[in-house]
């Protein structure tokens, strides 16, 4: 292709782009894949997949603390009954609708954490889930340095970085051809958890289409400012920009056509939306994506009225969903290298309120699933004889000690440079 076949940006984006498409976006990872040459299939590196439970989970309604006499005295509608718990150990057990869960925990692959929170919990969704994804109650780390510190000062959400998105800019600052964090699914406005300085998220709703948000510092942005700017006149770069494109649009197929193979596999996925995600996740690893962070969401956990019948469907799309994927990654023969973490903005109230729901409240458990967890219950069920004067849970982990536990003993990486502090790392990772 000459030079002067392809002269402006609008030529560029319908004659040049192929199967992207006309004014589609043009991810920077499929750019740079190109460039280096076609992927290899699998990997040895390790991969962290972020299940976020949107809407405030409850936590005794999700591990049952059925041992306790303040449960069943506190919650007469939402309690399940001791006889339908799967019991865990002599304090708590599953609700009967993670069925699944307890496989996988008999053979070793689920880590149970109860009671996580933070100090001085916020009671706000919006508030709350920027803790969670910000990995910082303090709000000192809303300006970072990608270089390897954090600044103190305010700057507002505008200017916040989540915890991944800081872990992408450490371990991948002089990394241009690897895409660190993936998020697959509708995962809502609420999407701080992967920002970051340097390395901006992959954004893949559907799996046979991808969007991306780069800046005006990206290369291909600029190149293409470039050739508007020409006005129809020959630029010199405009045939390596062409045939760039054409190789990442190949490079696109591939991953395309890997999430669709993935409908019809062996591990038979839920058809919902939390289901559809971890297949498309599964199925970018199976076919060689190099990213380490995939961020997907399950919504429908704000249970204020007539909570029983909807959490209960919302623990079976969970545990179904997750015991998919566990199936697919050992089948894919990837399972010792890929870990699943949940995590909810707080949990719910330690009483039922009167509309048979619960309202929202501070502690919440969460699940670690993968061949290289620890398993089983770490640690104690908040109490329910002791808990705050507003009526929440008082938290018995602190959520950035998890967090330290996937940066230091999966990620390997510091967690004190990224999370402002050293907080212990939960022994829960083998």
């Amino acid at each position: 292709m000459s030079v002067s076949t392809i002269s402006t940006r609008r030529d560029f984006l319908t004659r040049g782009l192929g199967l992207v498409g006309v004014g589609a976006t043009l991810p920077n990872f499929l750019v740079h894949s190109a460039l280096a040459g076609p992927q290899t299939q699998g990997g040895d590196h390790r991969v962290l997949v972020l299940i976020e439970m949107s809407g405030g989970n409850d936590g005794p309604s999700t591990l049952v603390p059925y041992a306790m006499d303040g449960y069943h005295r506190l919650r007469k509608i939402t309690r399940i009954n001791e006889q339908q718990v799967i019991r865990l150990n002599d304090e708590v057990g599953l609700n009967p609708q993670l069925g699944p869960f307890k496989q996988i925990f008999d053979e070793g692959k689920l880590a149970v954490i109860p009671g996580v929170g933070y100090p001085n919990p916020n009671y706000s969704h919006e508030q709350a889930m920027y803790i969670w994804h910000s990995g910082d109650p303090t709000k000192r780390l809303d300006i970072y340095d990608a270089g390897g510190g954090a600044g103190a000062g305010g700057g507002g959400r505008s200017d916040a970085v989540g915890w991944i998105g800081r872990y992408a800019d450490y371990a991948f600052k002089d990394d241009a051809e690897t895409q660190p964090t993936v998020a697959v699914g509708s995962t809502g406005s609420r999407f701080w958890l992967m920002e970051a300085r340097q390395r901006s998220c992959l954004n893949i709703d559907n799996p046979a289409t991808f969007g991306f948000r780069y800046g005006q510092n990206d290369p291909l942005y600029q190149s293409l400012n470039a050739v508007e700017a020409a006005k129809g006149k020959p630029i010199a770069d405009l045939e390596y920009i062409t045939h760039t494109a054409m190789q990442a649009n190949a490079t696109s197929k591939h991953i395309q056509e890997a999430a669709a193979r993935s409908k019809s596999n062996a591990a038979n996925y839920p058809s919902s939306g939390l289901g559809n995600s971890l297949r498309t996740v599964g199925a970018l690893i199976g076919g060689g994506l190099t990213s380490r962070v995939y961020f997907v969401r399950q919504g429908g956990y704000d249970t204020h009225a007539g909570q029983r019948g909807r959490h209960d469907s919302l623990m079976s799309d969970l545990a179904n969903s997750i015991a998919a994927f566990v199936r697919d990654m050992t089948s894919q023969g990837n399972a010792d290298r890929v870990l699943l973490m949940t995590f909810s903005e707080f949990g719910r109230t330690v009483a039922e309120n009167n509309s048979q729901g619960t309202d929202h409240g501070s502690a919440t458990p969460m699940f670690l699933v993968g061949n290289r967890v620890k398993a089983g219950v770490h640690g104690n069920h908040p109490s329910y004889e002791h808990f705050n004067p507003q009526g929440h849970f008082i938290p018995t982990h602190d959520f950035r000690s998890v967090y330290a536990a996937m940066l230091e003993k999966w990620l390997e990486v510091s967690s004190e440079t990224l999370l402002g502090g050293r907080f212990p790392p939960l022994d829960c990772v083998a």
